[in-house]
């Protein structure tokens, strides 16, 4: 009983947090689309340094408003839609989506999908926002790397598996990264895999992390990954029942 009234004096702190995080986020976006807006103009007409400054202005800008998308995605009540869709074909469209921000980074994109189909009632948005935090977290952990895509059924259970030759994630980290704010990059908002478990729990599914710090990895001409380190992500969703 204890235990449950603590769950529920957490689950009205956090709206209340979040309620007052969505008004204070709207109240800087406005203005802020104003400074963008004119950046932008200004960019345009300037020259020499100027032209360097506006341009720093409208980077930090667009950094900004990354940031506030973060923060309503993750405290803003969103309504589920789902039916019935083939996971590879999200899994294909988002792929992609995300190739040529892979490409800019020097990392090669493996794509291996079951070529039968992997039907499951979810919602197609909002999985496929899950699944592109996750390889978006893969590619920036990984420098003229592999980041590697599968897709796969166990049981009762649709597996989408993203793995990387990256950098790795310490072990003392592990245990905190889908909190909400935790990050270890500079520029991060902690929120991408805190949205990305949110939205797995809301298809019923879970999703699992395996890594080894500091090592190397490469991968064969299969696709097979060999050598430490580097990090995998399992997201698993229920399969529709026959």
């Amino acid at each position: 009983m204890h235990a449950l009234k603590n769950r529920v004096v957490a689950a009205e702190r956090m709206a209340a947090l979040g309620e007052m995080a969505a008004r204070v986020a709207h109240e800087i976006r406005n203005p802020l689309v104003s400074v963008g807006g004119f950046a932008r103009r200004l960019e345009k007409k300037l020259s020499g340094n100027l032209r360097d400054y506006a341009n720093i202005i409208v980077d930090e800008v667009s950094r900004l408003e990354d940031i506030l998308k973060d923060i309503l995605g993750f405290v803003r009540a969103t309504k589920i839609t789902k039916k019935k869709i083939n996971i590879n074909e999200i899994v294909d469209s988002t792929i992609n989506f995300i190739t040529h921000e892979t490409l800019e980074r020097g990392n090669v994109l493996v794509k291996d999908l079951l070529p039968a189909p992997i039907i499951a009632t979810i919602d197609p948005q909002r999985i496929k926002e899950a699944i592109l935090n996750v390889i978006a977290n893969a590619n920036q952990a990984t420098d003229h790397g592999v980041v590697t895509v599968k897709t796969k059924q166990e049981g009762k259970e649709a597996v989408i598996e993203v793995a990387d030759t990256g950098c790795g994630i310490k072990q003392d980290d592990l245990k905190n990264i889908f909190n909400p704010f935790f990050t270890t990059r500079p520029h991060g908002t902690g929120l991408g895999l805190a949205i990305t478990h949110r939205i797995i729990e809301e298809h019923s599914g879970r999703i699992t992390v395996e890594s080894i710090w500091g090592g190397e990895r490469d991968i064969d001409e299969k696709g097979v990954l060999s050598g430490t380190g580097g990090t995998t992500f399992r997201i698993y969703l229920p399969l529709d029942e026959n």
